[in-house]
């Protein structure tokens, strides 16, 4: 018989990979961007410890509850409790990382550890869903696979269009020479920011501007520290970004002493996102020759793919309200 939404299960593989066969009336849109894995269900970050999640756990079981949402919340309800108890149950939680390709390279520096599973290869599609935010003074980053600013490539109008746009083309800030002038963040607002921690400026939303503001943003930089990047590119700089600024603790030094060569420093944001690109395709041909690496994925398909079937199901006002960030069908 099927388990009810009110039972308290001991978490097993078998039991958290097993496909949700009942649907009732929904969606069934599979073309739509679901969560990838137990962490996006519940829209934490790898790093996040108990207290995190179950407030998460809270936050979202307010939204699907049977007794909120009636049988409409039913099986995405199954499902994160499912979530939740793998997620809290240290050994649980540790075979699940297994499984989505949490790795760490042999050297075991953490800030180079990873979230992202090497047979999706390397994305192109100029939307995603960003990662959840983190403190970069809290913990080391996890590199997600996509870029940690989100996109609205997809929602520029057309008469704010241009070549970059038709590239997709998108826009990133070396920190290390940044002299924090505030020029981009006043001719695009909606693109560039002053980043809190570091003081220099960043982008946090891709496109949030007419390519002409963007343009102008561009050339007008009066230190030639914005450029115009691809989302390959994109994702590697600014993860090799975060993970430096996290190792010095936010301490940038000053960019005009810099450039005066008065003090050392000075990172080369596009040469570090090589050499880190360069890493991951190396770790990446490594774990597909592993054959017990092979067997565990097998299992993190199937757990992938019942969040994919939930998912689709789920009604479109409960997607709305507790996965804003998912839902948007793919182009």
């Amino acid at each position: 018989p099927r388990r009810s939404w009110r039972g308290e299960p001991r978490f097993c593989l078998e039991s958290a990979i097993c496909l949700c066969s009942r649907g009732g009336e929904a969606d069934g849109d599979v073309n739509l961007e679901v969560p990838s894995d137990l962490y996006e269900l519940l829209g934490v970050s790898f790093n996040s410890d108990q207290a995190v999640i179950k407030k998460a756990y809270y936050d979202k079981m307010k939204v699907c509850h049977p007794d909120v949402a009636g049988e409409d919340g039913e099986e995405i309800c199954m499902l994160l409790n499912d979530a939740y108890e793998v997620l809290c149950d240290e050994g649980a939680r540790k075979s699940y990382n297994e499984q989505v390709k949490v790795f760490a390279p042999e050297n075991s520096n953490a800030s180079l550890a990873k979230r992202w599973d090497p047979r999706d290869g390397v994305e192109t599609r100029p939307t995603w869903t960003p990662p959840p935010k983190v403190g970069n003074m809290k913990a080391p980053p996890i590199y997600p696979g996509r870029p940690f600013s989100r996109s609205l490539w997809d929602r520029v109008p057309p008469e704010s269009q241009g070549v970059k746009h038709q590239a997709q083309r998108f826009v990133f800030v070396d920190e290390w020479s940044c002299i924090a002038c505030r020029n981009c963040c006043d001719v695009a607002p909606k693109t560039f920011c002053i980043d809190a921690d570091a003081g220099r400026a960043r982008v946090f939303s891709q496109w949030g501007n007419s390519e002409e503001d963007l343009h102008y943003a561009v050339t007008a930089c009066p230190v030639d520290c914005i450029s115009w990047v691809d989302r390959p590119q994109l994702q590697a700089l600014e993860y090799v970004t975060r993970r430096e600024l996290y190792e010095v603790g936010n301490q940038l030094p000053c960019p005009m002493a810099i450039r005066q060569g008065s003090v050392e420093g000075k990172k080369d944001p596009f040469q570090l996102a090589q050499d880190f690109a360069q890493g991951v395709a190396s770790e990446s041909d490594k774990a597909r020759n592993q054959s017990r690496a092979a067997l565990l994925s097998k299992s993190a398909d199937v757990v992938r793919e019942r969040i994919q079937a939930v998912f689709s199901n789920l009604k479109a006002h409960l997607r709305d309200v507790g996965w804003r960030a998912f839902g948007k069908r793919l182009r």
